[in-house]
């Protein structure tokens, strides 16, 4: 059977990627997530989330600011017996591992978010874990159930009717009530936010007693088996569960948005931590999940979007890379925002293998030796929306015996044919036996050239490029950027001579420069005494560019890495109290949502906007204290900042105007809020009080005098 790589044979590409038995000769374990509704019952369930099976499969997340609300099902609210429920079971047990990441065992995914993108301040409605074994093996839930109690040291006489959502709250609109990191409430389905789809997120825990997400965390609420205790409190000492119910346990009626009825989104069996190639991927992911080796750090899985919460993946930033022991490697980087239905991993492979079609000759080249299968789940990068991915072969010296080693260059194999369709930015370590390649689609590539000495262990040339001005700012057009080389010195150590092709590019923009060579691939410019120099226009994506130019057999290159920014921010932003409950006066400390410009780009880390405050002081540090105004730094899109508000005795509430701008001139308003704020007064010391102070201080410096002499 042939290899298929070119577009029209993805399907079938893909179809072969997954079956792994042929791959690697092991079969694929069962999944994680929970395989079947056994039972539910849903009083009053909120309209168009009651369709249990939703439950099933892998989670779906919004990220920390909104849920992805598309996977739900709606337990219903706390009633007449037997109250709101569901209960659903895993085909293959859940174990109390000890492996397993801080020894949480099994992770329950919810639509909880942060307020305003604040952890402490969280949109949740708490649902009760029970966890059963089916002891008698016949797959139902029929044998005891044991509680997880959580931070509140519940029991099942909560259950059906449900309790009040009593201060601290379980529900709504819930401020932490624990000290600074520390969550209060844990132990509860749907207090947690469920990440965007991460490489194995979804099977590493959150640790349910900090407040924010745990580095490379799916979110949602993990538990510990070992937390089960039986209806006299004592532990339940399971060593594997088969069951999870959850139940509905605040009996509330919320004015805005209706009964408090928890939603769920699916259910994880916790990966122990072990990773036995170090690819980053949890073994177990890659057995039950992505279907690739854990044995192999070439098989693995590479991200296709990085969520916020684990760095953003703005336009330029590398989404991972995948490497044999070799030196053979892919890596991908963002085209910036996607959109639409997507993939968010993609899985990766790479295997030396065989010429495919040894009688598939190439133009005017000798094929070398040095064929490599690059397999990837997404096979067009360019649908994928990032950009082209970038591929290493290292090649040894007997695989280019006969040939230019200056001279190779990449072919891809199309099923019938090879071809450099899709194939740019050539470059070649010479010294090191490496050649580097973007190209749109994964597939087979073989190396070929003309007739030479074979590996000639040169030392490859090297351009240095700098770019004018030092960034660019996104628009319609962006800025230009004039991009110029130091003089270029060749293989030989001679430098380049007059009119010599360079092949130049970049990542973002577009290079606007004429092309001198319009019969070969790619836009060329000619060397001016030993120099190159070409312009690159902006567009309206920002990120970080690399612009590069190469020599057309790729031998000789260079490149340089270039910012462009975003623009200003536009409108639509909002500002949240961290704190609902502030008081003045103050300090109140507040954020915003997070700012885009007019484009949909993020705004930069140091990026400023204008703040004025009516009624208050403001009391976060002017950035720039010698422009006009007070300037609020941007960090991850978000400003923060605090504002004292004045207070006298004529008022119990004091109001507090804020008004946010683009610009240091307060030309461009974002936006404006009034915020009303009690006033609670500290008490004045009493006389006593004031005495005891004063006889402190007096015993004080008589202490230090003393102590000088």
């Amino acid at each position: 059977m042939k290899l298929q790589s070119h577009p029209r044979y993805t399907f079938f590409w893909g179809m072969l990627f997954f079956i792994t038995t042929i791959f690697y000769g092991h079969a694929a374990a069962e999944d994680p997530w929970a395989d079947e509704v056994l039972d539910y019952n849903a009083i009053d369930p909120n309209l168009g989330f009651d369709t249990p099976q939703k439950t099933l499969g892998e989670p779906v997340g919004g990220g920390t600011y909104a849920p992805n609300n598309t996977s739900l099902h709606s337990v219903g609210r706390p009633g007449p017996a037997p109250g709101s429920f569901i209960t659903l079971k895993f085909n293959t047990p859940v174990t109390d591992d000890p492996r397993n990441p801080m020894g949480l065992d099994c992770i329950v995914f919810g639509n909880g978010f942060w307020v305003g993108g604040n952890p402490e301040r969280k949109w949740i409605e708490a649902g009760l874990i029970e966890i059963s074994t089916d002891i008698n093996g016949n797959g139902l839930a029929d044998d005891p159930w044991y509680l997880i109690p959580g931070s509140r040291n519940l029991d099942r006489s909560v259950l059906p009717a449900g309790i009040p959502n009593t201060e601290p709250y379980l529900a709504g609109n819930v401020l932490n009530s624990g000290p600074d990191n520390v969550e209060y409430n844990w132990g509860y389905a749907e207090l947690t936010p469920t990440q965007f789809k991460y490489l194995d997120n979804y099977v590493r825990p959150d640790d349910p007693k900090e407040v924010g997400l745990s580095s490379g965390s799916g979110g949602g609420d993990a538990f510990d088996i070992a937390w089960a205790v039986k209806d006299d409190g004592s532990p339940a000492n399971l060593s594997q569960i088969d069951f999870v119910r959850i139940s509905a346990f605040i009996a509330q009626d919320d004015p805005t948005f209706g009964f408090i009825t928890p939603e769920i989104d699916a259910l994880a069996d916790v990966a122990p931590d072990l990773d036995e190639d170090a690819d980053g991927i949890l073994d177990e992911y890659e057995t039950r999940v992505a279907n690739t080796d854990p044995s192999r750090p070439e098989s693995t899985v590479l991200a296709l979007e990085i969520p916020p919460q684990e760095g953003d993946s703005a336009a330029g930033a590398e989404l991972g890379t995948a490497a044999d022991a070799y030196g053979n490697r892919v890596t991908l980087y963002s085209s910036g925002l996607r959109s639409g239905f997507r993939a968010y991993n993609c899985m990766v492979d790479i295997l030396s293998i065989d010429d495919p079609a040894p009688i598939a000759g190439i133009t005017d080249k000798i094929k070398s030796s040095a064929c490599r299968d690059f397999r990837s789940s997404e096979t067009d990068f360019e649908a994928a929306q990032i950009q082209d991915a970038e591929f290493t072969i290292a090649y040894s010296a007997a695989e280019i015996v006969g040939l230019d080693e200056a001279e190779l260059q990449p072919y891809r194999f199309d099923g019938l044919n090879y071809t450099q369709e899709g194939i740019s930015a050539i470059t070649k370590e010479v010294s090191e036996n490496q050649l580097t390649f973007r190209s749109r689609y994964a597939g087979i590539f073989l190396l070929a050239s003309i007739a030479g000495d074979g590996d000639t262990q040169s030392s490859a040339g090297k351009i240095t490029l700098h770019a004018t001005p030092d960034f660019a700012v996104v628009g319609e057009p962006g800025t230009a950027v004039t991009v110029t080389s130091e003089a270029i010195e060749l293989l030989d150590e001679s430098i380049a001579p007059e009119g010599m092709y360079f092949t130049v590019s970049t990542t973002l923009g577009l290079v606007t420069s004429a092309d001198a060579d319009p019969t070969t691939e790619g836009i060329q410019v000619a060397a001016t005494e030993g120099r190159i120099t070409f312009t690159v226009q902006g567009t309206t994506q920002s990120g970080t560019a690399t612009f590069a130019a190469a020599s057309l057999n790729g031998a000789v290159h260079g490149s340089l890495p270039y910012p462009f920014h975003a623009g200003m921010p536009v409108s639509s932003v909002e500002i949240y109290k961290i704190d609902p409950a502030a008081t003045a006066p103050g300090p109140v400390h507040f954020m915003t949502s997070p700012m885009t410009d007019m484009y949909g780009n993020p705004l930069d880390d140091g990026a400023v906007v204008t703040l004025v405050a009516q009624g208050g002081s403001i009391l976060t540090p002017d950035v720039q204290p010698t422009v006009t105004g007070h300037q609020l730094s941007i960090h991850d899109g978000i400003a923060e900042f605090s504002v004292r508000v004045y207070t006298t005795d004529e008022h119990d509430t004091e109001m507090l105007h804020l008004e946010l701008y683009a610009d240091e001139n307060e030309t461009f308003l974002l936006e404006q809020d009034d915020f009303i704020l009690d006033v609670v007064e500290m008490p004045l010391l009493s006389t006593y009080t004031l005495l005891l102070l004063v006889l402190c201080i007096l015993v004080c410096r008589h202490y230090c005098r003393k102590r000088s002499t």
